[in-house]
């Protein structure tokens, strides 16, 4: 992890659900060669604000829940792949969320810091590679908005008839039809 990630004792991984795409779940599976279920799962919605990516409708116990995909979460708190202050398990496939934290798109500089920063302070401008920030940020927000069009589809045809089980095998056929448009 590059600095000043280093030495912040990972705050983001901690402090946050880490909301996730078909197409992250993808990644890390080709990784880790886990299932999805074993380290994502489908968080209620109710408890985590702000997140850009679409609430997936599931009947549960014969009722409708609004539910967010996220990593899971060790009894610590922290993300199912944090090392603590040691980093990611898996780097490199880590979910695009976590790639483009604390930048988001900004209008006028192209580049900004995202609403809920909790980084220690302001990352320097010889800290981070200002272009890679910025390719980062437009892919998760491109790759969000293909999830969400996966999750809406789901949402208005398949959320009555299926259940979470349906729901993994629909979001998996549904990303990986779509990953080989924008792989790594």
């Amino acid at each position: 992890i590059c600095e000043p990630c280093a030495s912040c004792g990972v705050r983001c991984c901690n402090r946050f659900a880490v909301p996730v795409s078909g197409f992250d779940i993808i990644r890390i599976c080709r990784v880790v060669g886990l299932k999805p279920q074993e380290f994502a799962h489908l968080a209620d919605a109710k408890n985590i604000e702000d997140a850009p990516h679409s609430k997936v409708f599931i009947f549960m116990e014969g009722k409708l829940s609004e539910r967010l995909l996220t990593l899971k979460r060790k009894n610590n708190m922290y993300c199912v792949f944090s090392l603590n202050s040691k980093g990611c398990a898996v780097w490199g496939a880590h979910p695009l969320v976590c790639r483009a934290y604390p930048f988001v798109h900004d209008e006028k500089e192209g580049i900004g810091y995202a609403k809920n920063f909790v980084c220690p302070r302001k990352w320097g401008n010889e800290e981070y590679e200002r272009e890679t920030a910025k390719k980062n940020a437009g892919r998760r927000d491109f790759e969000i908005g293909e999830y969400n069009k996966i999750v809406r589809k789901w949402n208005a045809t398949l959320a009555k008839l299926g259940n979470e089980n349906a729901f993994w095998k629909f979001l998996i056929k549904e990303s990986g039809n779509k990953t080989d448009e924008f792989a790594d």
